[in-house]
Order: C-alpha cells, then sequence, then structure tokens
C-alpha cells in the first residue's frame, strides 16, 4: 500500500454527538460514524502511515478548537490543519492563538462555503492570510473548480504563501471537465501551489475503475509533478469510492505507469507533505 511508511496528508476526525456543521454529512450520512477517533486510530494502524494530517471539517471555530484538543492524543498525527474566520473582527486573536499552537501546520479556507469566494481578493484578507503564511502555517483551500481561479489570484497576491488545494481541485465527473483542466492548469502554473492527490475516486462510487479517473490523474500528475503532489486519503470519505485500499491500488497502478524515480516516488508519499507542513519552512 503506498501509504505504509508514507504520510497520508489529508484525514478527518469528527464526533457524532457534537452534531457540527459538516457538509459532507448532510449529503452522505452514512458516514456520520466513521470518523470517530476510534475509527481514525484504525484507519493509521491499519495503511501503517508513518504520520497524518488531520484537516477540519466544519467551517466553525468550535470545531476546530475541538479538533485541535483531540487530533493530538491520537498516535501517528503529526499536524492539524485548522479553521479560522478570515473576516471576522476577531481574527487576529484567533490567528494568535492558532499560531501558538505547535501541532497546528495549516489554516483552510473552505470556498465551497462561502457565498462570494472572491471576497477573499481583498487587502483586510490578504494581509491577513499573508501575515498566516509569515508565521509558518500553510494555507489549505477546499474549492469547487469554478473557484479555482479565486484561488490562483489569491496564490499570485500572496506569493510566499504555500497554497494547498484540496483533492486535485474537485474535477467534475462530466459538465465543466474541460474547463477544470484549463483551470487547474493555470493553478499548476504558480510555483508556490501544491495539490493533494486525492478526492477522484469518490464521485464514481465503490467500483471506480482505473478508466475513470486515469485521465484526471495523469492530468494532475504532469502538472504538478512529484514535487507539488501529496498522497491523500481523504479518510473516510475515501468510502465513497471503494476505500482506501482501492484508492491506493489505483494510486499504484498510475504512478507505476509514469516513470517516476524513487525519490520523485518518495516525494508524492511524504517529501511533498513534509515541506508544505513543516512550519519554519
Amino acid at each position: 500500500m503506498i501509504f505504509q511508511g508514507a504520510t497520508d496528508a489529508h484525514v478527518h476526525l469528527w464526533d457524532p454527538a457534537r452534531n457540527d456543521d459538516i457538509l459532507v454529512l448532510k449529503h452522505q450520512p452514512e458516514l456520520v460514524e466513521t470518523a470517530r477517533r476510534d475509527r481514525l486510530a484504525a484507519h493509521l494502524r491499519r495503511i501503517e502511515a508513518k504520520g497524518a494530517i488531520v484537516v477540519q471539517s466544519a467551517p466553525t471555530k468550535a470545531h476546530s478548537d475541538w479538533l485541535r484538543s483531540e487530533a493530538g492524543n491520537i498516535d501517528g498525527v503529526i499536524g492539524i490543519v485548522g479553521w479560522l474566520d478570515i473576516f471576522a473582527a476577531d481574527c487576529r486573536v484567533e490567528m494568535e492563538d492558532l499560531i501558538s499552537d505547535p501541532l497546528v501546520c495549516g489554516i483552510r479556507i473552505m470556498l465551497n462555503r462561502m457565498a462570494s469566494p472572491e471576497t477573499l481578493i481583498n487587502p483586510a484578507s490578504l494581509t491577513r492570510i499573508g501575515e498566516l503564511a509569515d508565521s509558518g502555517l500553510a494555507i489549505e483551500c477546499l474549492t469547487p473548480p469554478e473557484h479555482l481561479d479565486v484561488v490562483a489570484r489569491l496564490a499570485t497576491e500572496v506569493e510566499r504563501a504555500r497554497i494547498v488545494v484540496d483533492h486535485c481541485g474537485l474535477p467534475p465527473v462530466s459538465n465543466g471537465f474541460a474547463e477544470w483542466k484549463v483551470d487547474i492548469a493555470s493553478l499548476a502554473g504558480l510555483p508556490n501551489v501544491t495539490t493533494k492527490f486525492s478526492g477522484l475516486t469518490e464521485p464514481f462510487g465503490p467500483d471506480v475503475r482505473l478508466a475513470d479517473i486515469a485521465e484526471r490523474a495523469d492530468w494532475i500528475l504532469g502538472l504538478f509533478g512529484p514535487a507539488r503532489l501529496m498522497a491523500a486519503s481523504n479518510f473516510p470519505v475515501c468510502e465513497l469510492g471503494g476505500g482506501v485500499a482501492r484508492w491506493s491500488e489505483l494510486l499504484e497502478e498510475i504512478l507505476s505507469t509514469a516513470g517516476l524515480s524513487p525519490e520523485e516516488y518518495q516525494a508524492i508519499r511524504c517529501g511533498s507533505a513534509s515541506r508544505v507542513y513543516t512550519r519554519g519552512r
């Protein structure tokens, strides 16, 4: 399995009893019980990962604070990507709290939950994002494909920020796929942008085939290259696409035909994640 001895760059943790505002659970209620603390711990043992990055799931301070209090107690968790209301009046206080936590390695901006994602591109928000970048935190973006251009503008305006695009920019299954290819190519042209090699199987369901994802996977690999790709399971959402074992199998098939050197293979498995999420780099 590709994650054995590697960094799983994207896993989730949630508690059903909290009723946090997690969008995927509203559409896929079968996942409600799948990211409890014991389930995440079992996932990391099963894949034998060297480490994992736990990523927030709900756009609230309460969820982010809870995640920080819980995730660090799970063996194998080496970093947390938290959440911050970049527009809030008390944003700087929350920034300082997050920055002071040594386990926090990034902040996620959920463009998919914003009414007007383009409002990110304003002097006040850009200044705050720049300060987060200066503190060593990665800036992670969960965005539907129609807002990849906003992420590109953000990466251009704050060139010193390490920008992470979740799940290959969420390529559509059919309508909009050609536009996604153009927009993700533009984003990949910016050297401070990295993406997570994940999220490709879920739209095709548990019977996903290599043929379903090969074109988009090859496109991403060619655009970003191993130095700006991070292998990630997207646990437990990956269960929608056959689970982590199926994703690992398909990813191994894709990489085996790419002519990668051992160093490039290791970059995807752990090197890129280390570069992006290690504070002080």
